[in-house]
């Protein structure tokens, strides 16, 4: 292939739009980023050329897109392969955030009632992790140094 006849994008001018995740219920998700993660709704409707209904949902210094195909019949759940054994599994793995004080954060998401895979998991001498999972199943790991007593 002779390369100095292809056109290819220069990364430069690429940039991050949003991430989008695929979802069953889009009000239940819609309601519990908002909710439980804080995201401001930003915009809703339709992508008719796929039969898609969307929400852009905007906080944390991103756009995350959530996506349904109401009435289709063929959804395949997520995969909930217990962590560390879901990094076994190909693909995407969480949505990664980051906190200053894990401690409070984790016992927020815990009065409210979160699934919680993981609670303040020393992963390195100066990292902690709590893992969550949305209602949906979708991984969520939040970053934090660890409490201090």
């Amino acid at each position: 292939m002779n390369t100095s006849q292809t056109s290819l994008p220069e990364v430069g001018k690429l940039r991050l739009n949003n991430f989008a995740l695929a979802v069953g219920d889009l009000d239940r998700m819609v309601s519990w980023y908002v909710k439980v993660l804080g995201f401001e709704v930003t915009e809703r409707g339709r992508f008719d050329a796929v039969g898609a209904a969307y929400a852009m949902l905007d906080g944390m210094g991103f756009r995350l897109e959530l996506i349904s195909r109401p009435g289709t019949r063929n959804k395949r759940p997520v995969d909930r392969t217990v962590p560390p054994d879901h990094l076994d599994v190909l693909g995407w793995k969480a949505l990664v955030l980051e906190t200053q004080d894990l401690p409070v954060t984790t016992a927020a998401l815990s009065e409210q009632g979160v699934d919680i895979v993981w609670a303040e998991l020393p992963l390195s001498p100066a990292m902690q992790s709590t893992m969550i999972r949305d209602p949906e199943g979708n991984l969520i790991n939040i970053f934090g140094s660890p409490g201090h007593s």
